[in-house]
């Protein structure tokens, strides 16, 4: 794209919603390549905009804008709740997305940097994120970015034979 646009990364207003949630649902769609569970239903969009509601008023969702472009992509930073006590402060990165016409050009690093940032000035003492093994260039950025790899999930669909 060429471009050398003003990138600003802001948490999310309420204003963003209706936009965040268009953007969620395009998330959602290109991870159906690596799960394809979620459906695409009226109950859903209803759920996604509660939670996003919820995550914007938390302060936990963040946009990243372009003038005149406005919101280009996502990201989400949220405190590890475990239920146990634990020895250190554990932040968890999520929902990283970029719009297609503005990828490329480092704003995921960006706004994955930003949110260490945060979560660092907020007591992070260790950040983690999630992402599907097969997303080949998520991995690459977030391995180019220092993360690496400490929890492997396995996945088994049961099959019953009902003859």
């Amino acid at each position: 794209m060429g471009l050398d646009p003003q990138l600003t990364i802001r948490l999310a207003k309420l204003a963003d919603l209706e936009t965040i949630n268009d953007f969620w649902w395009l998330l959602i769609s290109e991870q159906k390549m690596h799960d394809d569970r979620i459906l695409d239903s009226q109950p859903n969009k209803h759920r996604s905009m509660t939670f996003l509601r919820e995550r914007i008023s938390q302060g936990g969702l963040y946009v990243s804008e372009i003038v005149p472009y406005g919101i280009v992509g996502l990201g989400s930073l949220a405190q590890d709740m475990h239920f146990l006590q634990t020895k250190i402060n554990i932040w968890n990165i999520s929902d990283i997305w970029v719009k297609k016409d503005f990828r490329r050009n480092g704003f995921g690093s960006k706004m994955v940097s930003h949110l260490e940032k945060v979560g660092f000035e907020k007591g992070a003492e260790e950040i983690r994120l999630t992402v599907y093994s097969n997303n080949k260039s998520a991995c690459e950025l977030y391995n180019s970015l220092g993360f690496s790899s400490k929890i492997i999930t396995f996945s088994k669909t049961i099959v019953t034979d009902l003859n």
